[in-house]
């Protein structure tokens, strides 16, 4: 009798940690909507210049932009990452909610901007690598106010 009062329990624990994990996994998954959140990054190709633009949930955003330099790797990972480009950007937001998916819309063509990868995106802190192939393309970066928040824009010459 003790024996399969066990199991049952055994099986029950086990059960309520599969809905758990099942519903973490979930709404991990749910799309960038809320205050906080960065809802997407776009690269785009117009005139003589090329842009990577971050939709933001916040009217005054936390970020900074620097020079990067390989290896990089995804955050938590010991895994290296290959990233398209000979110099690199990285722009990272601070105070982001960051338990959602970002929206990314970067099929445009570009001859350019190679490369937009996220490489961490934890603990309130979300960060990208722009890969780019000509030295001396990166030309800053601009803030813009939307109705839901601001687009943090970065700007680059073809």
């Amino acid at each position: 009798m003790k024996s399969k009062m066990k199991n049952k329990t055994l099986i029950f624990a086990a059960a309520f940690a599969v809905v758990l994990t099942l519903a973490g996994l979930t709404s991990a998954q749910n799309k960038c909507t809320e205050a906080g959140s960065i809802r997407s990054v776009s690269k785009a190709s117009s005139g003589n210049f090329e842009t990577v633009t971050f939709d933001v949930m916040i009217k005054k955003p936390d970020f900074k932009v620097t020079r990067a330099r390989p290896p990089f790797s995804e955050y938590g990972s010991e895994k290296r990452l290959r990233i398209r480009g000979r110099y690199f950007q990285s722009i990272v937001f601070r105070g982001i909610n960051w338990e959602c998916k970002i929206a990314e819309a970067l099929s445009a063509s570009t001859t350019n901007i190679k490369a937009v990868k996220s490489i961490e995106q934890f603990e309130g802190q979300v960060e990208y690598i722009i890969g780019y192939d000509k030295r001396g393309s990166y030309v800053g970066q601009s803030v813009t106010r939307t109705r839901k928040g601001s687009r943090v824009t970065l700007k680059f010459r073809k």
